[in-house]
């Protein structure tokens, strides 16, 4: 009741959802499409396809971790406006922690890789930074609707 009963809050500029968060969401999504590519790669033992596949993954992942801090910079309220501030830093913020150690894990695979560590046969530690990876661009796409989009 307290909120006047509408989601988000009377007094709250919001984010246009259409401007940075869908280019998160697309750089998240071809992000996971990288990733399967260099898993395909690896598996068909093309090294080179790989490298340059999880060199895009992480870069999109960077620039990702970027654009959501030029986001929090730019965002008309803080984490102590409320509850629309407290739910938005605390989910995206978490989120965006997630997306940070995914792109270490990332990171590493890449090392691994190069250092030849990783193998068509031998790539399990890859695959679960990969599916981390997955698992992270599917939290994204909730976050995109739950709190951009239907919070607009």
């Amino acid at each position: 009741m307290e909120l006047g009963a509408i989601w988000p809050p009377k007094g709250i500029a919001i984010l246009n959802p259409w401007n940075v968060p869908l280019l998160n969401t697309v750089l998240l999504l071809s992000s996971g499409a990288t990733v399967t590519w260099a898993h395909f790669a690896i598996i068909a033992n093309n090294r080179r396809e790989a490298i340059l596949a999880l060199c895009l993954t992480i870069l999109f992942a960077i620039v990702f971790t970027a654009l959501q801090a030029y986001e929090y910079y730019e965002a008309a309220f803080t984490i102590a406006d409320g509850v629309y501030g407290s739910t938005f830093f605390l989910a995206t913020g978490f989120h965006g922690f997630h997306v940070i150690i995914g792109t270490i894990f990332l990171t590493v695979s890449l090392i691994r890789l190069i250092k030849y560590h990783l193998t068509n046969l031998h790539h399990f530690g890859f695959e679960a930074a990969a599916w981390y990876w997955h698992f992270v661009d599917i939290v994204w796409l909730v976050l995109f609707v739950s709190i951009y989009w239907w919070g607009s």
